[in-house]
């Protein structure tokens, strides 16, 4: 019995965090991660070489509340940013030249689930 008081106290502090603070739970891009009023970003460094020509981006996700920026920078400007909200499933493809890049996924009041992965890769025309 004193078991089942100390988990009710303690699912009931982490409501009371992530409704004050937000949460995110999980590991990209292996495992799916799961938002509750969540504003943030995560940012992944990415190396180009000679033989790439598209950074592809897979996003899959519903989002009850807020939304997801997936952004690919070089040198601090945009090359491509894509606006998610509500159920999604998308591959996106940045055209890309041999370089760093900095892969950016923003949230702004996000309460969901989101699963993403990255390759850079090179296409068939």
């Amino acid at each position: 019995m004193q078991n089942s008081g100390q988990v009710c106290l303690l699912a009931l502090g982490l409501y009371w965090y992530a409704e004050r603070y937000g949460l995110a739970v999980g590991y990209p891009p292996f495992l799916p991660v799961f938002y509750w009023n969540y504003t943030g970003e995560a940012r992944y460094a990415l190396r180009v070489s000679g033989l790439h020509d598209a950074v592809k981006v897979k996003v899959t996700g519903s989002l009850q509340e807020g939304e997801l920026s997936v952004s690919l920078l070089k040198e601090g400007r945009s090359v491509g940013e894509r606006v998610y909200r509500g159920s999604f499933q998308e591959e996106v493809r940045f055209p890309v030249d041999a370089g760093e890049y900095l892969l950016r996924f923003r949230l702004q009041g996000a309460k969901g689930q989101v699963r993403y992965d990255w390759v850079a890769t090179k296409f068939a025309p």
